[in-house]
């Protein structure tokens, strides 16, 4: 692993940072120490802990139960190992006890969270903000957040958000935008606050995987029912071979194979980190499956952007294996149909109209962040359409800048899309930290497998405004949470053994090597 050019890189990199902001004040405002329990060296995390976690945690988990209430749940397969997993263990019996509420209320938020996790690709997004909302106001008086870097950054991003929208030239549309967004970032913090333990984790990771599956299976449905409501995204007079592209259920097919950018190199790893042949070649078929869905949606972007992924993950592995990709590489016009490889080939014909969309639409937009740099024009469509018009160049009309980072940057300024890359930054941090120091095989896979997914999904941002899809954004903070979330409680489960117990844990045996969790 030490010998990867680029992992050593990477960690060089944020080295540096991390010497040049060293005694810095204005950094130590806003960025918690490394430990997540003394950040008390952090002005703003001190404030954010005593908002997030100063409020009374009155919901709590019941000691026991009525005696056939709890041998009826404990009867029950499905809620008996759910309950476990979820660490929302079913009381103890005792004949005339209450806690019936109070389990409820202690259960509710992670068990609706994980029908977010499960449903992203299918429920409507109006829908997935209130269930997370019900499960932020629970979770507030039942579970504690972890205020690290990463939290800081995201309550920072928040907060630019809300202002963003406050100042906006359509201030009505961009606060609603801004609240929606706010709800969503918060989901990374809900999922590392209510998966503390390996099961809990490795379910929603069952979960993302579940809904993943769901959305590809939708996709084949598509293609073999030639459905074509994708016509308007194909370029006829360039592409009149391209009769279909895959949405499944995100009704663009950019948009799906972003989705897929991060579904597919999650369920790859799980080939190496489940257990049981049965559920490796599960993982091995249901990675197929969407491999196909994104080969089908012809997203060019989404292609290269897979393509990285695989090497970075490579390069972070086993560089030296990067020698058998070059045979591959070369074989792949001859492995593919040709329509696909017209499309790959396609990226760098400027008479094609996307291509030639896109450039248009950036200089544009560079145009807009040359303007509005310091404070940003606001948030959504509204917004942009307001300001693009008078920097738009040949007439060409967009709702947003085909770019994530100019996105961020025109609608943000220039603190917003600092702070945006200041959260990337300590998600990546936080990863490589733990490839760092973990020795298990099949951990390290799904950790880099799921820097490698971000790192993917972040490319074909330069190609395309990922997060115009709310379902998408919702999906990509999902995805950091789970990947702390794993770090967390894999690091927490090794610290135990090294005899460095945190409270998280508790009632660690030395002679079977098991815990006893709260």
């Amino acid at each position: 692993m030490d010998g990867s050019l680029f992992f050593r890189g990477m960690t060089k990199f944020f080295d540096f940072i991390k010497n040049v902001c060293t005694g810095s004040f204005i950094v130590g405002v806003f960025t918690a120490n490394e430990n997540p329990e003394n950040s008390n060296k952090s002005i703003f995390a001190r404030i954010a802990n005593t908002i997030l976690n100063g409020l009374p945690k009155f919901i709590y988990l019941p000691e026991t139960w009525p005696s056939w209430l709890s041998d009826l749940a404990r009867g029950s397969w499905f809620i008996s190992s759910v309950s476990s997993r979820l660490n929302t263990p079913i009381p103890a019996p005792l004949r005339g006890s209450g806690g019936v509420m109070l389990w409820v209320f202690f259960a509710l938020p992670i068990w609706v969270l994980a029908m977010v996790v499960f449903a992203t690709p299918v429920l409507p997004t109006m829908v997935l903000a209130g269930m997370l909302l019900l499960v932020l106001v629970f979770v507030l008086f039942s579970r504690h957040f972890i205020i690290d870097n990463l939290a800081v950054f995201l309550l920072l991003f928040i907060i630019v958000n809300m202002i963003a929208g406050i100042l906006s030239l359509t201030p009505q549309t961009s606060v609603q935008i801004a609240l929606l967004t706010s709800v969503f970032v918060m989901s990374t913090m809900i999922i590392v606050a209510c998966c503390n333990t390996r099961e809990s984790v490795d379910l929603f990771f069952l979960l993302f995987i579940a809904g993943a599956t769901i959305a590809g299976l939708i996709g084949v449905y598509q293609h073999l029912v030639g459905y074509t409501a994708t016509a308007a995204w194909v370029d006829r007079d360039l592409h009149p071979e391209l009769h279909n592209r895959l949405i499944s259920t995100f009704g663009n097919p950019n948009v799906y194979g972003t989705y897929l950018l991060l579904a597919i190199p999650l369920t790859g790893a799980c080939i190496i980190y489940t257990k049981r042949f049965l559920f490796k070649l599960l993982a091995l078929g249901i990675t197929g499956l969407l491999l196909l869905n994104l080969l089908l949606t012809y997203s060019r972007g989404c292609y290269l952007a897979l393509a990285l992924a695989v090497g970075i993950f490579i390069l972070i592995m086993e560089k030296r294996f990067i020698v058998l990709m070059i045979p591959l590489l070369l074989a792949v016009p001859f492995l593919i149909p040709d329509t696909m490889w017209m499309r790959i080939l396609s990226i760098f014909n400027t008479e094609d109209t996307s291509t030639a969309f896109r450039l248009f639409i950036w200089q544009g937009s560079l145009r807009v962040i040359g303007d509005f740099w310091m404070v940003g024009i606001g948030q959504g469509i509204e917004a942009y359409s307001r300001v693009y018009p008078y920097y738009g160049l040949a007439a060409i009309y967009s709702p947003h800048s085909h770019n994530l980072f100019f996105q961020v940057f025109i609608e943000l300024g220039i603190v917003g899309i600092l702070t945006f890359l200041g959260l990337l930054a300590c998600f990546f941090r936080a990863m490589v930290t733990f490839i760092r120091n973990v020795t298990e095989l099949k951990l390290k896979v799904v950790a880099v497998a799921m820097i490698a997914a971000v790192i993917g999904f972040l490319f074909q941002g330069i190609f395309d405004y990922v997060f115009y899809n709310y379902r998408v954004l919702l999906t990509f903070y999902v995805f950091l949470g789970l990947g702390i979330a794993f770090t967390k409680v894999h690091g927490i489960q090794k610290s135990v053994v090294n005899n460095k117990a945190p409270a998280l844990v508790t009632g660690y045996d030395e002679s079977d090597g098991e815990f006893d969790e709260e």
